[in-house]
């Protein structure tokens, strides 16, 4: 049976405050009649001022064992006063003068959770990252406004555009979302902008995305921190809308239906009375940026649109299941090494060059390939890591010193031979000859003049 260490660590943090009595809210109650321990005075001034930080009560709600909840508990983590770390105080010293460590979630969640896995720490380190940032949107005049002030994509950011209907009603394509079939909105705020947003179903128990975006200064990438924040909400992400999903319907004109660019796998649809079904062989397929879709006879390029014949254009992505025109392809698209060293085309904003040769960014490793601490990539064989930051072998600020044989900043305590040339660390005694440094085993001969 595994400890419950929330209530280990109340607990814990009563004794520490000297405190007999603990009672939370759900009724639970602690009595520590007789208190051995002497209480700590700079812990109960802590516990005073500050709450446990969420994510480490996260942590210790999940299934992974602390190291040490002794040690946890009396550090007694907080959020910090930028809000956007995590302070701690070392030990009984550094209680006593007032003084905390200021560090990152994501190091002190891995510290004392030696267990929890890369990808469970990087979701909590953006869940509370993001925080109250993030909300729904339930009505289609709200996504509509987050679509149109946030991300840029296919169907918003800075791309405004009304279609024209049979009815003679101007709609926005995404309207075919509409709320009454269980679509929503995920959006997460900054500073009054919309800064991420996620399209959201809704059925009964199945609760999913399949896409975020995140606001840059052209292509949006996936938002993290709302994806985070979808997971904890109960929400999974997909690669495609379920069959049979619902969409509103609205014609256009003759042969053709008013839709938006659909993302995932998912992107064919049928006319179902008065609504859309979605499907993964329908009639129209939804794939393109107009804002309209006719019958799937025949390719269209994804990105301009145009009439693609068959045999012509090239397909691309990671999948290789999006088709682009020669033209766009030339502009936009390069053919990189991505994946377990599988080549295929990406967007230009998810290429990395290194010399003659082009990457794609999210498969850096699978090709050997590290971000330099100046921000520029190259082969992993032509770098060195020192202090967990990647620097070329042949950059001026790196030296390989000959007693420990290891590489270091020239910043970080070495010395140069005068005459050998050699570098060495200050663990390695030199000679001193007319303001010169040398190892002692290239040391000049000195001689004295006697009298």
């Amino acid at each position: 049976m595994k400890a419950n260490f929330t209530t280990l660590v109340n607990e814990l943090a009563t004794i520490l405050r000297g405190g007999a009595v603990y009672q939370r809210g759900d009724g639970y109650r602690f009595y520590n009649e007789y208190q051995t321990a002497p209480c700590r005075d700079w812990h109960g001034r802590e516990q005073r001022k500050y709450n446990l930080h969420p994510a480490v009560l996260k942590a210790l709600e999940s299934d992974h064992r602390p190291y040490d909840w002794h040690l946890l508990t009396l550090e007694w983590a907080h959020v910090s006063e930028d809000s956007t770390r995590l302070a701690y105080t070392r030990d009984d010293r550094a209680g006593e003068a007032d003084r905390q460590t200021v560090t990152t979630v994501g190091k002190y969640i891995t510290r004392h959770f030696r267990d929890m896995p890369d990808h469970e720490v990087r979701n909590l380190v953006a869940l509370y990252a993001a925080g109250e940032s993030c909300k729904w949107v339930y009505t289609m005049a709200e996504m509509i406004h987050h679509i149109m002030r946030g991300p840029t994509s296919c169907m918003g950011g800075s791309k405004h555009f009304e279609v024209h209907c049979a009815d003679g009603v101007r709609r926005h394509p995404y309207e075919v979302y509409n709320p009454k079939y269980g679509w929503h909105m995920a959006v997460r705020i900054e500073n009054d902008n919309t800064v991420g947003r996620a399209l959201c179903m809704a059925d009964g128990d199945s609760k999913y995305f399949v896409r975020s975006y995140r606001k840059t200064d052209s292509y949006s990438p996936s938002d993290e921190r709302l994806e985070a924040w979808l997971l904890s909400q109960g929400y999974t992400k997909q690669d495609y809308w379920e069959n049979d999903t619902k969409l509103a319907h609205y014609e256009v004109s003759s042969g053709e239906i008013l839709a938006p660019f659909i993302d995932g796998g998912h992107q064919y649809v049928d006319v179902c009375g008065n609504h859309l079904e979605l499907s993964s062989s329908g009639t129209y397929e939804c794939s393109q940026t107009g804002g309209r879709a006719q019958d799937n006879d025949g390719n269209d390029c994804q990105d301009c649109g145009d009439r693609v014949r068959e045999g012509d254009g090239y397909w691309v992505g990671r999948h290789e299941d999006s088709l682009v025109c020669e033209s766009c392809c030339d502009s936009s698209y390069y053919h990189v090494y991505g994946r377990r060293g599988n080549q295929y085309y990406v967007h230009e904003n998810n290429m990395v060059r290194v010399g003659d040769d082009f990457y794609d960014e999210d498969f850096l490793s699978d090709n050997g390939i590290v971000e330099l601490e100046n921000g520029d990539y190259a082969p992993m064989d032509d770098c060195v890591m020192i202090a967990d930051e990647w620097y070329l072998y042949d950059d001026e600020r790196v030296v390989r010193c000959e007693d420990d044989d290891e590489h270091y900043l020239i910043d970080d305590g070495c010395w140069q031979c005068e005459e050998s040339g050699n570098w060495y660390t200050d663990d390695t005694d030199y000679v001193e000859v007319d303001g010169n440094k040398y190892h002692p085993d290239h040391a000049p001969e000195q001689t004295t003049e006697e009298e």
